[in-house]
């Protein structure tokens, strides 16, 4: 849309008012001065007009009290950002969309959800005929509530740092399909950013009349289709139906979508996904491990349902139990008995001490929707080639390996470790990652059981990068920092926290900095953190 406060766009409209006869006659024959003035007068028209229905607009903002952050901050590179205490990036987008959806209905515009090709974003449809009304309304919104807008298609970010309550941050707004709205939120100790990997996205839809029955087009393609009846029936639909990303307990209400968008997902999981975790070392840096693999969880994986912490040693006293998190006291050798866990779902996550995620994960990302296990794969070297784990997985299937697995979250099922114990003896040697010298190939029970299950067809390896790094590595605080900064590894691996060099030369401790820096959300399972922190807007 063009700046409604400019001469061009005065210009604008007195083309579109006067006949182009007339403004022929009028080039020669009325003085440039007075045609000057003439847009002039007009453009100051404009500029009351605007004025005041902005105005209008923000008073309906205002009247639905969206809610206020705790204080805004100046982001890394000088935007502004919002604090919340316990921030998540579920929460961040259940508040933006909160904000988006409550604004358009405070405007009485129409919209509904769609089912994003990226669903890391929720997308909002709107008729394209509204586009004036969606302008004020958002404009208004973020004047209310600093954030940004950008084009998406055609693309066109050169205004993502102009907050969006200025006018010139919508010099694309006429020529767009698609826009998003961002904005960026910080948690207290402002180590945590969220925002432009997220937003809300703004679609605008047209009318096509070429058939007997009117349609509504999109923009662009998505999951499910691109044109629906005019008169399609709205139903509501949870959040975790549009975004794998979800928690699939989150406090927000349905939204609306339209009835031809509510069918499956290709990659939607449908069972439940447990995560277990192993608690082996009552150390500071052990107590570090899983605090932060709790967070990990808490932070990007909140689709997870109960947490099991299989305890071969006394838990920290900050460890809370509930609902959603079992402490199990364990022995030696638990490893092979996950299965027989009380209460345990059938897919679950295996978290060993220094595996943690890294990023925002959806349970397609471990899983397929038909309980197919997706372990990583993992470096392969004539050491591994010649481990006893690989010797035991030929016995146990009569199928050579080809390639290891690499550390982090493991996916599993209780179906395969039970058939593990029934054919691999369990003397096979296991290892203690924070104890070994240097980072070890694929840990030799997971990698006998992802072996198991691809040759059953119940595993599919995928090639998703993971990192592996050792405490008493040289320059581990440059390789941190790197980590820190880019937040962009789906999964971690840490190794050799209790390795002597490592405590010698403040390799542990730097690791330990670099947890409490990545993770500064406390968790829910945290004694004296509640499950309502941080659900403010």
């Amino acid at each position: 849309m063009a700046d409604q406060t400019s001469l061009s766009s005065a210009a604008h409209v007195y083309r579109r008012l006067v006949p182009q006869p007339v403004r022929s006659v009028a080039t020669t024959t009325v003085p440039r001065r007075v045609r000057r003035k003439l847009q002039s007068s007009l453009a100051q028209t404009l500029r009351r007009r605007e004025a005041r229905l902005h105005r209008r607009a923000l008073r309906r903002v205002r009247r639905v009290e969206l809610g206020r952050s705790e204080r805004r901050v100046a982001a890394p590179d000088s935007r502004i950002g919002h604090v919340h205490t316990g921030l998540t990036f579920d929460l961040a987008r259940r508040l933006d969309l909160r904000l988006v959806a409550h604004a358009l209905d405070a405007a009485e515009i129409p919209w509904f959800a769609v089912p994003a090709l990226d669903d890391r974003r929720i997308a909002l449809a709107v008729d394209q005929r509204d586009k004036g009304a969606v302008r004020r309304a958002l404009r208004a919104l973020l004047e209310e509530h600093t954030g940004y807008v950008v084009s998406v298609s055609p693309a066109n970010s050169d205004t993502q740092s102009i907050p969006g309550s200025h006018v010139k941050a919508w010099k694309h707004f006429g020529k767009a399909r698609v826009i998003r709205l961002v904005w960026l939120r910080t948690d207290p100790t402002e180590n945590l950013w969220l925002g432009d990997d997220q937003g809300i996205e703004i679609e605008f839809w047209t009318h096509n009349t070429d058939l007997p029955q009117e349609r509504l087009v999109g923009p662009r393609p998505n999951r499910v289709q691109r044109a629906v009846p005019a008169d399609a029936r709205g139903i509501e639909i949870a959040l975790d139906r549009l975004s794998g990303y979800c928690d699939i307990e989150g406090d927000m209400e349905p939204t609306v979508t339209l009835e031809h968008f509510d069918v499956p997902r290709l990659e939607e999981v449908t069972f439940p996904v447990d995560a277990v975790l192993l608690w082996q070392h009552p150390t500071l840096w052990g107590e570090e491990l899983l605090r932060a693999a709790l967070r990990s969880v808490h932070q990007y994986a909140p689709w997870i349902d109960v947490v099991h912490v299989v305890a071969q040693a006394p838990v920290p006293g900050w460890l809370h139990s509930d609902d959603r998190l079992s402490i199990v006291p364990a022995g030696p050798g638990a490893e092979w008995q996950l299965h027989q866990l009380p209460d345990v779902a059938e897919h679950f996550l295996l978290l060993r001490p220094g595996a943690l995620f890294g990023r925002p994960v959806r349970p397609f990302d471990y899983f397929g929707p038909h309980g197919v296990t997706r372990p990583r794969r993992g470096r392969w070297t004539a050491e591994e080639s010649f481990a006893p784990w690989t010797r035991a997985a030929y016995t146990a299937t009569g199928s050579v390996t080809a390639h290891g697995y690499a550390g982090g979250p493991q996916p599993h099922r209780c179906a395969t470790l039970e058939r593990l114990t029934q054919s691999v003896s369990a003397t096979l040697p296991l290892f203690d990652g924070q104890t070994v010298p240097a980072i070890p190939g694929g840990h030799p029970l997971d990698s006998v059981l992802h072996h198991i299950g691809y040759t059953s067809a119940i595993a599919d390896p995928s090639g998703e990068a993971s990192t592996a790094l050792h405490a008493a590595l040289p320059g581990i605080d440059l390789r941190l920092e790197r980590l820190l900064v880019r937040r962009d590894t789906q999964q971690i691996q840490f190794y050799g926290l209790g390795d002597q060099r490592a405590l010698d030369q403040g390799g542990t401790e730097a690791v330990i900095r670099f947890l409490r820096r990545y993770y500064p959300v406390r968790s829910i399972f945290e004694r004296g953190a509640s499950r309502e922190s941080g659900n403010q807007s």
